[in-house]
């Protein structure tokens, strides 16, 4: 049996990933944003919180106060993980562009920042060997949909050229950088981290859309060759939870195949100067 905390467990691929976490006898710690999810989710899984096979925990990444408060809860109880699933995260960046409390552009700091944070103040946590596993995007890559990424270290918030999609793929982007830079640190003491992108989940996506777009992803996408189910997005995270632990991370699995990321993701220089950013924006 593992112990292993998820992100943004409450709903969605993130809720899937609990439940088949836990029916396949792990230990499972699960976070949600809002309090009353929160409740509905210790309501529904109060058998197993029972037994102390499950947790509900408060975690809103849009708050370095959040993510502190919940590391030292953890640790206080003696907590030992085997894996932390970064699942949570904002699928449809808001138009106009936020910056939390902690003065940083929203979808960058849900994405890699606050996972970051997370992720180091549970270091001493993590069993030896462990695996963290960062929910992440092909939409990192140059040739993606949408506008093009561009990651400006002179402009990380995008104060100038702000849009939704390029917060995303700039947020994603930014992921890899930190999963990169987590291995060559940590990797050698066992601590391990892999980027995974489950594939295109048209159900998923469509949660923050209306109208016709809704009826398309809902409907017709979900049919497609192309198409990722969220219940295989699920099972596919859970995997790679439970992958063994021993094995180097540092990789980028795109539906669980090994794949090159962009070049900028492999970028060691890159992702050394956007470890430093995190270092002052949140310091540990």
């Amino acid at each position: 049996m593992k112990t292993i905390l998820v992100t943004g467990a409450n709903r969605g691929i993130g809720r899937l990933a609990a439940a088949e976490l836990l029916g396949r006898g792990d230990r499972v710690i699960l976070t949600a944003r809002h309090p009353d999810r929160a409740a509905a989710l210790r309501s529904e899984l109060s058998a197993e919180i029972a037994a102390g096979r499950a947790q509900v925990r408060p975690l809103d990444l849009a708050s370095f106060a959040s993510v502190r408060g919940l590391s030292a809860a953890l640790i206080a109880d003696g907590e030992t993980l085997d894996a932390i699933v970064h699942n949570a995260g904002t699928l449809s960046p808001l138009p106009v562009r936020t910056i939390t409390e902690d003065g940083i552009e929203q979808t960058l700091q849900i994405h890699a920042v606050a996972p970051w944070l997370l992720s180091t103040l549970l270091l001493p946590a993590l069993a030896r060997p462990s695996r963290l596993v960062f929910l992440g995007s092909s939409l990192h890559l140059p040739n993606s949909r949408g506008v093009a990424v561009r990651f400006s270290f002179d402009d990380p918030c995008l104060d100038e050229g702000y849009h939704p999609d390029r917060a995303y793929k700039n947020a994603k982007l930014a992921q890899l950088w930190v999963v990169r830079e987590w291995e060559r640190r940590h990797g050698a003491e066992g601590a391990h981290a892999d980027d995974l992108c489950p594939g295109f989940v048209p159900i998923t996506a469509s949660a923050n859309t209306r109208g016709f777009m809704r009826v398309l992803l809902r409907r017709v996408m979900p049919i497609m060759p192309f198409a990722t189910s969220p219940q295989a997005a699920a099972r596919l995270e859970a995997d790679w939870a439970e992958r063994d632990p021993s094995i180097p991370g540092g990789a980028y699995f795109d539906g669980g195949t090994p794949t090159q990321p962009s070049e900028d993701a492999r970028d060691d220089d890159k992702a050394r100067s956007f470890w430093a950013m995190v270092e002052r924006w949140a310091p540990v």
